[in-house]
């Protein structure tokens, strides 16, 4: 339940659609349950398992529900790990650019999201001669590649390779 609870959390399931979240997470814990009941009660017939058994099980599930809040924030990052990710990081076509990210925000960029216009993220480089990058799908725990938003920051990402 731990585990689905983090993960409706991060792809903003839970923020968006509660009803969902709600099944999603009833299902998940409902499913583990049985296939953990009828799981333990075929081995404790079948191979005479020891309660020992029974306690290394339950550490496994516990280090599974430890690790679920990173998993889901790998799987579901924010926006500013996704471009990272995806244009400004190393071996990205941005990285080495007034656009990528490593260790380079704010010196040489700044990231600005707006209000009026959800999803919608731009780079502004600290150096004026080059022109804002403008992406869209820029939401916390999207699914979405990040993409143009604009025929210039199509002709900017175009002009680095991407």
């Amino acid at each position: 339940m731990i585990t689905a609870v983090y993960f409706t959390l991060e792809s903003q399931l839970w923020h968006n659609y509660r009803r969902v979240a709600y099944v999603v997470i009833t299902a998940a814990t409902a499913i583990s349950s049985f296939g953990v009941f009828f799981a333990a009660r075929a081995a404790f017939r079948r191979f005479e398992a020891h309660w020992w058994h029974l306690a290394l099980a339950t550490a496994l599930l516990c280090s599974v529900g430890w690790a679920a809040p990173k998993t889901a924030a790998y799987i579901f990052p924010d926006q500013m790990e996704r471009y990272h990710r995806e244009l400004g990081g190393p071996g990205r076509c941005l990285n080495g650019t007034p656009y990528g990210s490593e260790d380079e925000f704010p010196k040489s960029s700044q990231i600005i999201y707006s209000n009026r216009e959800p999803g919608r993220m731009t780079v502004n480089p600290i150096d004026k001669k080059f022109r804002p990058l403008r992406l869209d799908h820029a939401v916390r725990g999207g699914l979405h590649r990040l993409t143009p938003a604009d025929a210039e920051s199509s002709q900017i990402l175009k002009s680095y390779g991407c």
